[in-house]
């Protein structure tokens, strides 16, 4: 009887504006276990971000350099801007015996469905109570202009579409509530590794008695 691994790839996707990142760092706050992955981008850093924490900050030379030594799990490009999910986050959350959190598009979730297996990850896709209320979310972060943002709603329109890529599909009324929805999925995996350890052992002294 083959058993689950213990450290799980939490991935975490949703169209610009629709809370994943919001959701990432509740969730981290909440959930001692997990580590999140933080990825390394090309575009400019925003007002309250800080390098090293939210985003690994470099320019296009350098991470094009890191993505030909094959120092990315995934890599991804949205609106001229290149992302990349290192390889080191996963081996390092292994040692420290937890599970490592992706904040990332479809796309990049595609890519470590490709490079793990399916028993390995939990995913989870974040919808937005509406389009209005995306439109109204886009606004209130005030890092684009109006234009950007009209661009950063199409993109979300056909982004919605990868929802059923997904095991788990949530909608992103109340944050609070949504992150605690996500908590409680993960907690009954671990529920359910636990159990398949159990039974193992007694399923062992049963045979060997």
């Amino acid at each position: 009887m083959r058993t689950e691994k213990n450290n799980k790839l939490i991935i975490i996707s949703s169209p610009s504006g629709a809370g994943k990142t919001t959701l990432c760092k509740l969730l981290i706050k909440k959930m001692k276990n997990i580590n999140l992955s933080i990825s390394y981008t090309s575009r400019a850093k925003r007002l309250n971000e800080i390098h090293g924490k939210d985003y690994y900050f470099i320019n296009k030379k350098k991470f094009n350099e890191l993505k030909k030594k094959n120092f990315f799990i995934e890599t991804a490009i949205n609106f001229n801007n290149l992302y990349g999910s290192p390889f080191v986050n996963i081996t390092q959350s292994k040692k420290q015996n937890q599970h490592v959190l992706f904040d990332i598009d479809w796309k990049g979730a595609r890519k470590i469905r490709r490079n793990y297996k399916k028993n390995e990850i939990i995913d989870f896709f974040i919808l937005p109570p509406s389009k209005s209320e995306l439109k109204r979310r886009l606004k209130k972060r005030g890092s684009e202009n109006n234009k950007e943002i009209n661009l950063r709603l199409s993109y979300a329109i056909d982004e919605m579409k990868h929802y059923n890529e997904y095991k788990y599909v949530l909608i992103n009324e109340k944050v609070q509530k949504t992150v605690n929805e996500i908590k409680k999925i993960i907690e009954y995996h671990q529920l359910i590794m636990a159990q398949k350890k159990i039974l193992k052992l007694k399923l062992k002294k049963i045979i060997n008695s």
